[in-house]
């Protein structure tokens, strides 16, 4: 659940909570629509080994967060890409630039929304060019990095 502020842009981690999204399956027939093959869905839809539920798991870059209509978000490219219906969607589209998996999971508690979390440095993956500091209200979705002896503070969406 992102909100429409600008503040959601830049870098985010990804909470995965306990329970499961009661959407009947609805994401693996989008994916079977798709073309995948059962196998693909089952491993494109799983976490890595050594990760599970409860936890963050993953930094992503969000772009620019929308408002989109139902007609929009009804659409296959966009229901492909959300892998929801449009029905079963918010009301606001964020793009998503790109996502890795953390090197190791980090257990914590979720909260609904969007909320501060620190992950060690440690479990950031490679390739990710991370900035300290900014003032302002978009300090903790542009920081990714912290103080040298702590680990990142990053605005955290949950999923």
């Amino acid at each position: 659940a992102l909100d429409s502020s600008p503040r959601t842009a830049g870098l985010c981690l990804l909470h995965v909570g306990r329970r499961t999204y009661p959407d009947g399956g609805k994401h693996r027939a989008i994916l079977a629509e798709a073309g995948d093959s059962e196998e693909e869905i089952g491993r494109t839809t799983a976490l890595p080994p050594g990760f599970s539920r409860g936890g963050v798991v993953a930094l992503l870059e969000l772009g620019d967060t929308r408002p989109a209509s139902l007609e929009e978000r009804s659409t296959a490219e966009v229901q492909s890409a959300a892998c929801a219906l449009g029905s079963d969607m918010g009301r606001y589209l964020t793009e998503v630039k790109r996502a890795s998996f953390l090197k190791a999971p980090v257990a914590m508690r979720g909260q609904p929304g969007m909320f501060s979390a620190t992950v060690p440095r440690a479990a950031l993956p490679d390739g990710w060019e991370v900035v300290v500091g900014e003032e302002g209200a978009s300090r903790a979705a542009a920081q990714a990095v912290g103080a040298p002896r702590e680990g990142p503070r990053v605005r955290q969406t949950y999923g």
